[in-house]
C-alpha cells in the first residue's frame, strides 16, 4: 500500500514538472521585454508635497520615461492616521497610518486617459518612547507607506500594460 502511494506521488511530481517545463516564463523587467518597454515610456508628473517626493523617487527607480515618453503618470497620495492599542489612561500605544494613491495615466500625444485608479496600503508605528523616537517612527512609517503605494502602482501598471499596448 505504501509503495502504491509513493508511486502516485512520484507520478504526480513528474507530471507537474513536465507541465512547468513547457511554461515560457520571462523576466518581467528584462530590457527589451514588453513590460520594461512600457515602463520606459512613462513620464512622471512633478511631486506636489513632501510625501509625494518619497513616492516619486520610488517610481523613478523603475520608470525611465524621458524624451519621447508616450504616457504621463499623475499620482495624488492621501493619508489618514488612527489610534490603536489604547492604554487604560486613554493614550494610544500605536498609530495606524492608512494611505491611498489616486493615479491617472494619459497619453501625452492627445491627452486621452488610458487608465486611472486608486491603491491602498497601511502601516503603523509605536507611540512609546521619547518625543524624538516617536517622531522618527512616524517619519519612517510615512516613508514606508509611500514606498508601498508606489510598489502597488507599479504592479497595477504592469497588469494594465497589455491593454495600453493595443490602443492606437
Amino acid at each position: 500500500m505504501w509503495l502504491f502511494r509513493r508511486n502516485i506521488l512520484y507520478s504526480a511530481n513528474l507530471l507537474i514538472g513536465l507541465a512547468l517545463a513547457g511554461c515560457t516564463l520571462k523576466p518581467l523587467y528584462k530590457s527589451g521585454s514588453e513590460p520594461a518597454d512600457f515602463l520606459q515610456n512613462i513620464e512622471l508628473d512633478a511631486p506636489k508635497d513632501p510625501d509625494s517626493y518619497v513616492l516619486y523617487n520610488r517610481l523613478v527607480e523603475r520608470l525611465n520615461g524621458g524624451q519621447g515618453a508616450r504616457y504621463l503618470l499623475s499620482v495624488t497620495p492621501r493619508k489618514s492616521e488612527s489610534r490603536a492599542g489604547i492604554a487604560e489612561d486613554g493614550r494610544a500605544q500605536r498609530k495606524i497610518v492608512t494611505g491611498f494613491a489616486d493615479y491617472r495615466i494619459v497619453q501625452i500625444a492627445d491627452g486621452s486617459e488610458v487608465q486611472s485608479g486608486s491603491v491602498k496600503a497601511f502601516t503603523g508605528y509605536a507611540q512609546s518612547g521619547s518625543n524624538v523616537a516617536i517622531l522618527a517612527a512616524s517619519n519612517d512609517a510615512y516613508d514606508r507607506l509611500m514606498i508601498q503605494l508606489a510598489d502597488k502602482i507599479l504592479d497595477t501598471l504592469i497588469l494594465i500594460q497589455p491593454h495600453t499596448q493595443t490602443q492606437p
